[in-house]
């Protein structure tokens, strides 16, 4: 089967899926990253499992693409609720007629997690099972290219859309209404300090670290009240958990920056907009499940 022009690794990959014929299918990667005769431990688990999965362990990629590959299960875990451990695994046994139903919609670097997004949805119950992974030794990983994650995204958020998403959309509007409103908060009070005292225009960082203590302030009680509905008195413990995540919110952003700049070539704009997408799901999911508890 050949796709002219090319399609991508998505739609190859449901290609031959269609066109499957025995009971299961099983694919991977031709990097020969993996060991093919590791198929007879998944094949143990059929038929008691329709699906079984192959997970990395240790996965023997350079830093850059195990980075990308944990936010990308981070995002996909906290949009879809999607508990894999190794999404894009390039390992994986699936009943045929069952993967055959299902009503596919991405052809990009989303396909992987469409598909166990919606077995997901079906309540289908996954093996994960570690193999064996082995350095790139032929081949050229395309899976930083700016084009393959710009389409990724416009997949993900085009699946979510779709009603698959577990998170309300109303909390999401909400969680960045509350961001805009803590921005204007802090830079309001960061120009009243300097416009309006004659110690602070000597003390800039003093004044960015009040007016910013502020906004965080405003975030917590909005957020806690109206984003997640959050009624108990709050404790000291939950105060300690909000800064945590805040401060590394603050690393998260300018660590992610740095890599879309310099990894990925990306302009400035598009970076600073792709590193407040995942800043942006860093607080989201902490403030929601670890600081104000799974709402």
């Amino acid at each position: 089967m050949h796709h002219n022009p090319n399609k991508g690794y998505g739609a190859a990959l449901w290609s031959g899926i269609k066109a499957a014929q025995y009971d299961y299918v099983f694919f991977s990667d031709a990097d020969l990253q993996f060991d093919l005769d590791e198929l007879a431990i998944l094949t143990h688990f059929v038929p008691e499992y329709k699906v079984v999965l192959g997970y990395r362990a240790p996965r023997r990629d350079n830093a850059l693409r195990i980075m990308n590959a944990t936010l990308w299960n981070f995002l996909n875990r906290l949009i879809f609720g999607l508990k894999v451990k190794d999404i894009d695994c390039a390992f994986k046994l699936m009943d045929r007629q069952l993967v055959q139903s299902l009503p596919m919609k991405t052809r990009g670097a989303m396909m992987s997690a469409e598909m166990l997004i919606r077995l997901q949805y079906k309540k289908v119950v996954f093996k994960e099972i570690p193999v064996s992974h082995f350095p790139r030794v032929e081949g050229v990983a395309t899976g930083a290219n700016p084009q393959v994650i710009v389409r990724a995204f416009k997949e993900l958020f085009a699946l979510y859309k779709s009603r698959l998403g577990t998170i309300p959309r109303l909390q999401l509007i909400q969680f960045a209404v509350v961001g805009i409103i803590n921005t204007i908060i802090d830079i309001s009070i960061y120009i009243n300090l300097l416009s309006g005292t004659a110690f602070f225009p000597h003390h800039l960082l003093m004044a960015k670290a009040l007016s910013f203590l502020c906004g965080t302030v405003s975030s917590f009680f909005l957020n806690r009240y109206w984003t997640f509905r959050k009624r108990a008195v709050f404790t000291a413990n939950e105060i300690v958990r909000f800064y945590l995540t805040v401060a590394g919110g603050l690393i998260i952003n300018v660590l992610s920056l740095s890599f879309f700049l310099s990894a990925l070539s990306m302009s400035p704009i598009i970076a600073a907009a792709c590193a407040t997408v995942v800043t942006f799901a860093w607080n989201f999911l902490l403030f929601k499940l670890w600081v104000y508890g799974n709402q």
